[in-house]
């Protein structure tokens, strides 16, 4: 014990390769419930059996992204947020929805770019210039997923989701 402990005292960023590897599913449950913490908005976690075992090497570009979008989902929620994780064959989709007011449609096409504003006053009040959204794309790119950007034309709320293929988010991570 007392090597162990010497040994994490003169090295203490080391991290250990136990640490390391999270299933995806509790990486994202763990950024759910630290959201909930702080928020008195709803935020409901589904996901479906086949991707429980899924397992990625935690990285600091990952949950960065994630906390970013559910984030902003929460902020910009009126009171639900869902966060959905998926595998469908060879591929792993997480859909983060909101019930807000959705992506202002001068600027949904252009969402990951930097320094944008929308002329909507609604978001010109509410929201800076992008940045946020930028590194969480371009941390989530880095480690192979696509991010797209979509409105629900049911809740009108905004809709994130990230993609990966398996092999890939396994590769990246």
């Amino acid at each position: 014990c007392s090597e162990i402990l010497k040994k994490i005292s003169n090295e203490p960023t080391k991290r250990d390769n136990f640490f390391k590897k999270i299933k995806l599913k509790d990486l994202l449950d763990e950024t759910v419930k630290s959201f909930e913490n702080i928020s008195d908005k709803k935020i409901n976690f589904y996901w479906n059996k086949n991707t429980e075992d899924l397992k990625i090497n935690r990285s600091l570009e990952i949950t960065y992204g994630l906390r970013n979008f559910i984030g902003n989902a929460v902020k910009y929620s009126r009171s639900i947020v869902n966060v959905n994780l998926q595998k469908e064959e060879e591929n792993i989709k997480i859909k983060i929805s909101d019930d807000g007011p959705g992506f202002s449609e001068d600027i949904i096409e252009i969402l990951g770019e930097p320094y944008i504003r929308s002329t909507n006053s609604y978001f010109t009040n509410k929201s800076g210039l992008g940045l946020g959204t930028f590194i969480g794309k371009t941390l989530l790119s880095r480690k192979k997923a696509a991010v797209d950007f979509e409105n629900c034309k049911k809740t009108e709320g905004a809709i994130v989701i990230i993609k990966w293929k398996v092999d890939q988010l396994e590769a990246s991570s």
